[in-house]
């Protein structure tokens, strides 16, 4: 009789054994679909972004990359001479730039002489009195990422330059 009550007993939890294995697997599975759909979407999206960006990337677009922050001081510092009310006027101008990409810090590298061709007209053609103001010092730094940016996209397909930064600038 014991031996009776012990195989009820073992019918009972098994059936009850298998709808709780089955509700488990069920609830593992939607929890891990739900997880691997959330990581496609979100990681998947990025993707799609950096690789639009590199494709068809216009000269003002950005390259997206996360990482730490990469500098490259280009020197020897910029010297710019103004003519101003009959007077020589000079600019002394050290820059850095900033990027998330180590590809684009040693393209800025092999290209540096047209980057800084292309910065001594861009200094040299700006109006002396504009850049004694905060507007035009910021106006100046725009125009030298679109600057820098722009040749690296023809060079290598992709800007990437984050920022400049005007690390010595100095009037007289």
């Amino acid at each position: 009789m014991a031996e009776d009550d012990l195989d009820v007993g073992e019918e009972g939890g098994k059936k009850g054994g298998k709808k709780k294995l089955i509700i488990i697997i069920a609830v593992l599975l939607l929890v891990l679909g739900g997880g691997g759909a959330a990581a496609f979407f979100l990681l998947g999206g990025e993707e799609e972004t950096a690789e639009s960006a590199e494709e068809g990337g216009d000269a003002g677009e950005e390259v997206v990359t996360t990482g730490p922050a990469i500098y490259l001081e280009l020197d020897p510092a910029f010297v710019i001479d103004f003519v101003v009310a009959n007077k020589q006027r000079y600019l002394q101008l050290n820059l850095t730039v900033k990027s998330r990409d180590q590809a684009q810090i040693d393209a800025i590298k092999i290209h540096m002489p047209l980057i800084r061709n292309s910065l001594v007209l861009l200094f040299a053609n700006q109006s002396f009195d504009d850049l004694q103001t905060l507007e035009g010092k910021m106006a100046l730094k725009t125009a030298s990422i679109e600057s820098i940016n722009n040749i690296l996209t023809q060079e290598t397909g992709a800007g990437g330059m984050e920022d400049v930064l005007f690390t010595n600038f100095v009037m007289q």
